[in-house]
């Protein structure tokens, strides 16, 4: 029986004698074993015990069920220390500092680096953001983790704001910090992330820019004024030309990453796109001259550095007169053009090497929406042309004849009132019979021939 008996020794009042008096205490029952309320309400009380077997307490803020959930936590925590499967508390090591948690991350990804895992220049963008972060406060270099606040974080991304960066470049920041601090719950060196309670910036979408037609014109036409004899030149029409018709990103067309292996004979291979993956292109007649061009240069078709790119391509858009545009403007400019061509967001997404078509949908969101007046212009102009309501079966004319004085319209209604008896009868849809003038009645299907877009 759930009870316990105490037995209290007591003397008697009026008898004098002494008497044994049970008093019985019944045990409380509570909903889930182990968790029983607090003092305070909205807590409760977590009995349990412990790896080394010592019985332990815990106060839960929350509701009775998530504190039975969290109870099974700590046993389930308890069973696998017990089990070696993880190391007990006190046998781990001291917390870390900011600084100290940086040389094991970097010595981390450089192992991953080697195995061809990861992009050295990955490993340098969240260099670069933790040297701005020392930037901004360098007493978080000596600072333990578990005393760094969402506050110091939350200052740090106000202060880039304020230095002038955009919020999507300030959210660059915030992922790589996030993929540092996780790298320490991941490893254990921090049971939270201080970033769980900080919100990336908020970021106003916008289309892409990319090349119009009279943009593309004033290219063309720089393009042709050019001295191919002169090195320079000849590099910025080539890389121009490339990345206009490929699509590529500025990395994916340069050594090593783009070399003459990559050049099929009728496609293009693209070994380390964004995200470590590959894909293949068609490759335009175009981009076969140009890289017939260049077959006399060793390892691959473009061995330069971003700056180069940069320098050459900048250059021959300051001829054209185009301003505020990039090598990525020449990417957007291909995949509008793609699409434009194909009016196929599933192409076009593969084309360009987007993780999802949701990428490329926001990306071109205003061009989409341009060509919804054109298709229901056009889909207007389909329906009209070729939908039949009624269908004729004169063999001499295979469209509808002319509605005359002595021409009957076809009668649409289910149900027509007999024009002898005066009742209403039900009737399938009628066409006159225009050589005797009786009609016959039979059931009709519209007949829709197929749009000619």
């Amino acid at each position: 029986l759930p009870c316990e008996a105490q037995i209290f020794k007591e003397n008697g009042t009026e008898t004098g004698k002494t008497g044994l008096v049970v008093v019985v205490a019944q045990r409380k029952k509570y909903r889930y074993s182990g968790v029983r309320p607090g003092n305070n309400p909205g807590t409760y009380v977590l009995d349990f015990y412990d790896h080394n077997g010592a019985r332990k307490s815990k106060t839960f803020h929350g509701s009775e069920s998530d504190a039975a959930k969290y109870r099974r936590l700590l046993l389930a925590r308890s069973d696998k220390i017990k089990a070696g499967l993880m190391a007990p508390p006190e046998a781990r090591a001291k917390v870390l500092t900011l600084h100290q948690l940086w040389q094991k991350y970097e010595a981390d990804r450089q192992l991953k680096i080697q195995s061809n895992n990861m992009r050295e220049k990955s490993l340098g963008r969240v260099f670069n953001t933790y040297k701005a972060l020392l930037d901004y406060d360098s007493g978080l270099r000596s600072k333990r983790l578990d005393k760094i606040k969402p506050a110091d974080l939350e200052g740090y991304l106000i202060y880039r704001k304020e230095k002038g960066y955009s919020p999507a470049g300030i959210n660059v920041c915030y992922r790589n910090l996030r993929a540092l601090f996780n790298f320490a719950v991941k490893k254990e060196y921090l049971s939270k992330s201080p970033l769980a309670e900080v919100s990336p910036m908020t970021v106003t979408r916008s289309d892409v820019r990319f090349l119009n037609q009279d943009e593309l014109r004033s290219l063309n036409f720089a393009i042709e004024q050019l001295d191919l004899s002169d090195e320079f030149q000849k590099d910025a029409r080539d890389l121009t030309l490339f990345y206009l018709f490929t699509g590529a990103r500025t990395s994916e067309a340069l050594y090593p990453d783009f070399t003459w292996k990559c050049d099929g004979q009728d496609t293009l291979h693209f070994l380390r796109t964004k995200g470590s993956k590959s894909r293949h292109i068609p490759k335009p007649n175009k981009v076969k001259e140009i890289l017939e061009s260049r077959k006399d240069v060793p390892s691959g078709p473009f061995l330069f550095n971003r700056h180069e790119v940069f320098r050459r391509v900048k250059w021959l858009f300051r001829q054209a007169g185009i301003e505020d545009a990039s090598t990525h403007t020449l990417r957007k400019t291909a995949g509008s053009m793609y699409y434009l061509a194909t009016r196929d967001i599933f192409a076009t997404s593969r084309f360009l090497g987007h993780s999802s078509v949701n990428v490329t949908e926001s990306h071109y969101a205003g061009l989409i929406q341009s060509l919804q007046v054109e298709y229901a212009r056009k889909f207007e102009e389909v329906l009209s042309e070729n939908l039949l309501y009624v269908c004729y079966s004169d063999p001499a004319h295979h469209q509808s004849p002319p509605i005359g004085k002595n021409r009957e319209a076809p009668i649409l209604r289910r149900e027509k009132r007999s024009a002898e008896g005066g009742t209403r009868t039900p009737t399938s849809l009628r066409t006159p019979d225009f050589e005797s003038g009786a009609s016959t009645n039979f059931t009709t299907s519209a007949v829709v021939s197929a749009p000619q877009i």
